[in-house]
């Protein structure tokens, strides 16, 4: 399981790695299983909020569900958000890694502002994407947002400011 997850997470990883950076700014974007990435907020009109993707790599570790502390650099670009689309597991053999496999959104605001979005997942490789809940993202923290299955593509659009 663990090789073949691997393999699917490269092989995705590199078919979006080819697009030119910076990309246009733009309402939302999709991103494959086994990413990193930075996105640029452009925050001028606070309910119509469009982003740039300034950073892009695959990202195929495997990371333990619970020990996430050392995945960000402590500083950053002001007004990004660091993003890790990526599977995690945890347990003491591998019999319970490999039961215990969930894929995990893992990010850090670097923004000033709280944000909420529409999450959405394809869990098909040719299926449609289907809306999915999310905590938003508050300034200066990290979030987390964890699946017991598995997922090909999130995408994440129609950033807002929110007044909570």
């Amino acid at each position: 399981m663990k090789l073949i997850a691997t393999f699917f997470i490269l092989f995705l990883s590199l078919n979006i790695s080819g697009q030119e950076l910076p990309s246009p700014y733009n309402a939302g974007y999709e991103f494959p299983i086994g990413a990193k990435f930075t996105i640029k907020l452009n925050t001028t009109d606070p309910k119509n909020i469009t982003y740039s993707i300034i950073k892009f790599e695959p990202f195929t570790e495997i990371i333990n569900t619970f020990g996430k502390d050392d995945l960000f650099e402590k500083t950053g670009e002001e007004g990004t958000i660091d993003f890790y689309f990526y599977i995690g597991t945890h347990g003491e053999s591998e019999k319970e890694k490999n039961n215990n496999m969930q894929v995990l959104l893992t990010f850090k605001n670097r923004t000033k502002f709280s944000l909420k979005y529409i999450s959405e997942i394809q869990r098909n490789e040719d299926g449609g994407f289907k809306e999915t809940s999310n905590m938003g993202a508050y300034p200066g923290a990290v979030g987390n947002e964890m699946w017991p299955y598995m997922i090909n593509m999130i995408r994440l659009r129609d950033f807002e400011i929110s007044n909570k």
